[in-house]
């Protein structure tokens, strides 16, 4: 039998980036919750933005940029050698507390597993290895290789060819809901890791297989999902 891929988005699914407040606090204070907010949402806004008008970069450049959107907007003073040791610690963010073994437990019922990320393939290997849940992947799949961004459809697109797999085969993994959405577009099966309960599935035809609250859920319900 076909093994089943699961193509797992890296931060917000497994990777934490709510956890950089607790990085900028001893900074900026109290500020350091919105700061943080922003700097992933404009992070966000600028990738959409720049694959809309076809002006790829590096996601480490739309992170870049976005925190100095987010410093502006809230209005603090942060010394530019500061800024540089934010970036650095993007890398070394924490996984959610559930996610290696849920990993592992996926990896051992059999299913293929792969980190599938806007950002490069070495950004990804780097953070994941500095969460220690590097091992649970058989490869990296990167937007950078056709200069793209998701939700993008070539990105999707991409992550077939690249692994050599179907469609109706594999799944995308993500806690983003545009993600989510980006891949029922093009026919992949997909599970959602709904962590932020303020976050809908804007247009219904594109609902996800699968929805659950964390990632150690996901192995049960694949199973009946089979």
């Amino acid at each position: 039998m076909t093994q089943t891929l699961l193509a797992f988005d890296v931060y917000g699914t497994l990777i934490n980036p709510n956890a950089m407040a607790d990085i900028l606090r001893p900074t900026i204070g109290e500020q350091a919750e919105s700061v943080a907010a922003q700097w992933r949402a404009s992070q966000l806004q600028l990738s959409f933005r720049r694959g809309l008008m076809g002006r790829y970069v590096e996601f480490s450049v739309c992170t870049r940029d976005a925190l100095d959107v987010a410093i502006a907007a809230q209005g603090v003073e942060v010394a530019s050698s500061t800024r540089d040791d934010w970036m650095k610690a993007y890398s070394s963010l924490p996984a959610f507390e559930e996610v290696d073994g849920a990993l592992a437990s996926l990896v051992a019922a059999g299913y293929r597993c792969v980190a599938f990320s806007n950002g490069t393939e070495k950004a990804m290997q780097e953070v994941l290895e500095n969460a220690g849940i590097f091992r649970h992947f058989e490869a990296m799949v990167s937007v950078d290789d056709i200069k793209r961004f998701k939700p993008d459809p070539v990105v999707y697109h991409h992550l077939i060819r690249r692994m050599e797999v179907e469609h109706g085969n594999t799944w995308l993994v993500s806690s983003n809901n545009w993600d989510i959405q980006g891949a029922r577009h093009v026919g992949l099966k997909a599970a959602w890791i709904h962590r932020d309960p303020t976050a809908l599935i804007e247009d219904p035809s594109l609902a996800p297989n699968i929805e659950v609250n964390r990632l150690d859920e996901l192995a049960d319900r694949m199973a009946s999902a089979r």
